[in-house]
């Protein structure tokens, strides 16, 4: 598995003008979907195979209670109804505030909803003396989203359905563990420790933070699990997700470009790390080979689309491609094959048998060999050298077959799901060891068939690339329901960390002599200080991308350098409390390598209750090269940045810096600003 990094910790489709997605739902049943298979070695009773199992992910039906708003913007005019339900959402029931969120959406109607829903990070059950990590059922609930900081956003709440601890229990939840402030990572044997400075390299992968990649760091490993392979961190800044697009792959800086858009291009004013690619938002229909009355319009995201060149899903696929914006790209996906357990068939009158036991399964991809040859979870149901289903779907899980998903039923089957259609044969190869039985067919192990053809039918299907959701809805006739298809926010917006203040601060290195110099993995802007050049005075260089360029050296900083300097005395001067001096210009093709901001005396008695600040910037950008929060005005002392910013040779014009002294009318103070370039 490649390094992924997944946590939908908001609604990516929050709107100012869009009231907050909150809904009165009533749990009609609820089974368990998948118990945690991870035995961490400390007596955890909960898992697959403790001594109470429990599970981590229900299959939950409920009923929705239309809520009546006032907003145009949503994706049906004035109302969210069932249809709204989307993955990311979360679940919880009225009277204790337990949450679960929704991982997938089943099926849905405006009225009726089918989701897997999961007690994330097992919160539920480690809070409950019993394990029990879900809500009364059947019972009351509540449906909503978190905002960008990742806190509940429950206005208007149904005040007569839930309970008095609902609400502190919903908050003391969020505040706990908040999932935007501890983000949550995997990686396949990732070898982190609590503590470990988290970087993303170049081509997108996850390590442990070093002298080359220091640049790339994401923040620092605050927690460890629930699994092995996962891991939280504590963002070193905000991790956002973008709506509509992020350009680049995982692990490129992205930069502001000179005519206001994003680029992966280097202008020398990075402002994002991309941390991750959307995943795709997909919207498969359930009706194979649906067809609908021609002219039908359906509306996609917010765009009409008239089915007017015929009446099949090739039609409908026609004239979706060719409306224009939708976001969407329409196919025809093939009816998965489904292989489910025959209870007919089962051996012993239950799906189980004694280890080891296996057989050969193929759907065209390769012959995979599924060795059942463990049995935590049916030790713990039957006895030792049991196997039961639990057992045999992580076995088959393992084995990770292209296209082919396996689960376990709400009655104990087992049911193979092969997402192309193709055909599934499962040849026996070894036999039971208590009674020489096979692993499937008649009178066998799992009661799967041993030969299920492929499928001949097809469904509609709409996929957006930039992990943005799919709306739909019917404006004439009924094509939604006629192709069994309906809107989804299933998939993810790219992430990027947020890179403060817009201008690359590049790395400075000091080293011995050139030989180390070489010896480094540098970025292009970063600086080496050699303490040796060859001639026992130091030097420093600038690596352009391909080669170091010597900026200067012990002989020639005497006349290389140049400072502009100006002190800012209180009381100020300015308007609005704000005091802006040019401090001099600098001409094309000169280095800004240092400023630096000296307290003299403290900035006082200012007005309000905002603390003065200083920027230094130019013309254009007035906190290019510093912004206020590097420097502290209300103490005495010095404080630094090394911008290492070019001004282009290319200009014609020399570069006006400026310094901004927001003295909020401050009566005490001297603080003096200094400007070095070479």
């Amino acid at each position: 598995m490649a390094d992924t990094i997944y946590n939908k910790t908001a609604d990516s489709t929050l709107d100012v003008y869009k009231p907050a997605k909150v809904l009165q739902i009533s749990f009609t049943s609820a089974t368990g979907h998948k118990n945690w298979t991870h035995n961490d070695g400390e007596g955890d009773p909960w898992w697959s195979g403790g001594g109470s199992a429990k599970p981590y992910q229900y299959s939950i039906t409920f009923t929705v209670t239309e809520y009546a708003h006032g907003s145009h913007k949503t994706r049906e005019s004035r109302k969210y109804n069932g249809m709204d339900v989307s993955v990311g959402d979360w679940i919880a029931g009225s009277q204790d505030g337990k949450c679960l969120q929704i991982v997938s959406v089943t099926s849905k109607s405006t009225t009726s909803v089918t989701v897997i829903a999961e007690d994330v990070d097992r919160y539920n059950a480690f809070r409950s003396s019993t394990g029990s990590p879900i809500f009364a059922v059947p019972g009351t609930g509540v449906l909503f989203t978190l905002n960008g900081e990742g806190r509940p956003m429950i206005d208007p709440l149904p005040a007569s359905l839930v309970s008095t601890d609902f609400y502190p229990n919903i908050v003391s939840r969020f505040e706990y563990l908040n999932p935007a402030e501890h983000f949550r990572f995997t990686k396949d044997a990732h070898s982190f420790t609590k503590g470990d400075v988290v970087a993303i390299t170049s081509a997108g992968a996850l390590e442990k933070a070093n002298a080359s990649t220091i640049s790339r760091t994401i923040g620092v490993v605050s927690y460890l699990g629930p699994g092995p392979n996962q891991f939280k961190i504590k963002p070193q800044n905000q991790i956002i997700d973008f709506n509509p697009a992020l350009p680049g792959n995982a692990g490129d800086f992205i930069y502001a470009d000179t005519d206001g858009d994003l680029t992966t291009t280097d202008t020398g004013k990075i402002l994002f790390l991309k941390l991750k690619d959307s995943i795709s938002s997909i919207a498969t229909g359930n009706v194979s080979n649906g067809t609908t009355t021609q002219n039908n319009v359906l509306e996609v995201n917010g765009t009409n689309v008239t089915l007017s060149t015929g009446t099949s899903i090739a039609n409908a696929v026609t004239d979706i491609n060719n409306t224009a914006n939708t976001f969407v790209t329409a196919s025809e996906a093939a009816v998965p094959t489904e292989v489910t357990s025959d209870t007919s068939d089962y051996n012993y009158g239950l799906l189980g048998g004694y280890i080891p036991f296996s057989a050969n399964i193929s759907s065209g991809s390769g012959v995979y060999l599924a060795n059942v040859n463990s049995s935590p979870s049916g030790n713990a149901q039957y006895g030792a050298g049991i196997a039961n289903n639990t057992d045999i779907k992580d076995t088959i899980e393992a084995l990770n077959i292209p296209n082919i998903t396996v689960e376990v039923l709400g009655d104990g089957r087992l049911k193979l799901t092969e997402a192309n259609g193709n055909a599934v044969t499962i040849t026996n190869v070894t036999n039971d060891a208590n009674s020489n039985v096979p692993f499937g067919g008649d009178a066998s192990v799992t009661g799967l068939p041993l030969s299920t053809s492929a499928s001949t039918g097809k469904y509609l299907q709409l996929t957006r690339t930039d992990g943005g959701p799919i709306d739909l809805e019917d404006k004439t006739g009924t094509p939604s329901t006629d192709f069994g298809i309906t809107s989804v926010h299933n998939g993810q917006f790219p992430l990027g960390l947020y890179i403060e203040h817009g201008i690359k601060s590049s790395g400075t290195t000091i080293v011995a002599n050139t030989s180390a110099r070489d010896a480094l993995s540098p970025q292009a802007g970063d600086l080496a200080y050699v303490t040796d050049a060859g001639d026992g005075e130091w030097a420093l260089y600038l690596y352009d991308g391909s080669a170091w360029s010597e900026l200067s050296n012990q002989d020639s900083a005497e006349t290389d350098a140049q400072t502009l300097t100006h002190t800012f005395d209180t009381p100020g001067g300015g308007f609005g409390g704000v005091e802006t001096v040019t401090l001099g210009n600098v001409s094309p093709g000169s280095r800004i390598i240092e400023v630096s901001v000296k307290v003299s005396n403290p900035v006082t008695n200012y007005s309000g209750n905002v603390a003065p600040t200083m920027d230094v910037g130019d013309q254009t950008d007035i906190d290019a090269y510093m912004t206020g929060d590097l420097s502290d005005l209300s103490s005495n002392g010095t404080y630094f940045t090394n911008p290492d910013y070019v001004y282009p040779a290319s200009n014609s014009n020399d570069l006006n810096i400026r310094a901004k002294f927001s003295h909020r009318s401050a009566t005490l103070g001297d603080v003096t600003v200094s400007v070095t370039y070479v």
